[in-house]
């Protein structure tokens, strides 16, 4: 079963050598396997014994492996969770094949899921964007959940392609007894953990009794991804969406009258201006299709950006990053905002820059910080994002409340 991770309930009690519970554990260690490996979804639970000795487990093998390697790999995991977690009645263990939870509470009589799991993480960074980075693992996991919770087996693979960003690959699992919204209510942990803890990863996992997801750079399940995100969609699905998208595609985009965008207000902005006349023709094409995409996204004239941010004043100045500084600025409107100037040497050329735009234009959520336009003027590429003072992002994701998970390193 390979490497394996445990979680032992020490404050659940222990049971003593050749006991009436330790028994029981060995009578379902000899019939759990086998139930799941003839279960078509992998999936299996039981009860043995009487009150106080009664115990209740449940394991799920992975959806990619076939009922062999479940059955030997839940077997292992009966023996392993008795060593690693010696003589707790209650024990966790994961394996890439499977998981096995046994206890002498009975955790099987609901379906609620809690916040209690394993987070492993790769301890290497992307070296993209991290504005980037986050949005893309939203979209990734997001969708992948899914299409996961409306699938029959709770099981999807899926692989996200877009632009140049790198390619990801996720794996998303619920345990086959809970209902589509259930499943879903134990992805949004998930998703709020990755978001948390996992946004600037390589690779990460969120391991649990009744979901699980991983996420990697590279194809780490066996056989194609039956889901495949290869661009982007027009609007981001709430959470709890229970639509699948089997591809996420935007729609065809208008071609502007007589290749030239015109004026319109929004809310007392203007979404396009007169600088678009100056671009190059592709990027015309960029601001017609933002402007026809989104009522709430603006492009900025230079002017306003400069006046905003008092020409890039060193007092405005926020911070640095490996794609250029990041000042505080102010619209007429009195809205505070933060300026995200692209570094000529950053190596993002047009074509990057407009990835990355439509891609955080269309991910709007209230787990990332809103991007709310850009600007393009000859060599200056500018994002301009709500300004947040004072707090930090996981405040906004998470509030008060955060979930509890336990840390190891990949």
């Amino acid at each position: 079963a390979a490497a394996q991770w445990q979680s032992c309930a020490n404050n659940n009690g222990n049971y003593t050598p050749n006991s009436t519970y330790q028994a029981n554990l060995r009578l379902l260690s000899s019939t759990l396997p086998k139930k799941a490996a003839s279960n078509t979804n992998l999936f299996a639970t039981a009860t043995v014994g009487d009150v106080p000795d009664m115990v209740h487990a449940l394991t799920l093998c992975r959806g990619d492996f076939n009922a062999s390697a479940c059955q030997s790999c839940v077997a292992t995991a009966f023996e392993d969770a008795q060593q690693l977690c010696a003589y707790n009645k209650e024990a966790a263990v994961y394996y890439d094949p499977c998981m096995l939870k046994f206890s002498n509470k009975n955790f099987l009589a609901t379906t609620d899921t809690d916040n209690q799991g394993l987070l492993l993480y790769n301890t290497q960074n992307f070296t993209t964007n991290a504005d980037i980075t986050q949005r893309l693992l939203f979209t990734l996991i997001n969708s992948t959940a899914q299409s996961a919770a409306n699938s029959s087996r709770r099981f999807t693979t899926s692989r996200l392609d877009v632009g140049s960003s790198p390619t990801l690959y996720c794996l998303m699992q619920c345990t086959p007894d809970l209902t589509a919204d259930d499943c879903m209510a134990c992805f949004q942990s998930v998703l709020s953990v990755t978001l948390q803890y996992l946004g600037g990863r390589q690779g990460g996992r969120v391991l649990g009794v009744r979901c699980n997801m991983r996420y990697e750079m590279y194809p780490f399940f066996q056989g194609d991804p039956t889901l495949r995100i290869i661009n982007l969609a027009p609007e981001v699905p709430a959470i709890n969406n229970n639509t699948t998208p089997a591809t996420v595609q935007p729609p065809a985009a208008a071609p502007p009258p007589d290749g030239k965008a015109t004026v319109q207000e929004q809310n007392g902005k203007a979404n396009l201006n007169n600088q678009a006349a100056t671009n190059r023709p592709e990027e015309d094409a960029l601001v017609w299709r933002l402007e026809e995409k989104s009522s709430e996204f603006t492009l900025f004239d230079f002017s306003e950006i400069l006046h905003a941010t008092h020409n890039f004043s060193k007092e405005n100045l926020l911070g640095r990053g490996g794609f250029g500084p990041v000042y505080k600025g102010q619209l007429p409107d009195e809205m505070e905002i933060a300026v995200k100037r692209l570094a000529s040497h950053s190596g993002q050329g047009f074509t990057e820059f407009k990835n990355e735009v439509e891609l955080i234009a269309k991910l709007q959520h209230n787990n990332l910080v809103k991007l709310l336009g850009c600007c393009i003027q000859g060599e200056e590429k500018v994002l301009v994002y709500e300004y947040l003072p004072n707090k930090s992002l996981d405040f906004f994701i998470f509030g008060t409340h955060k979930a509890v998970f336990n840390h190891i390193l990949d």
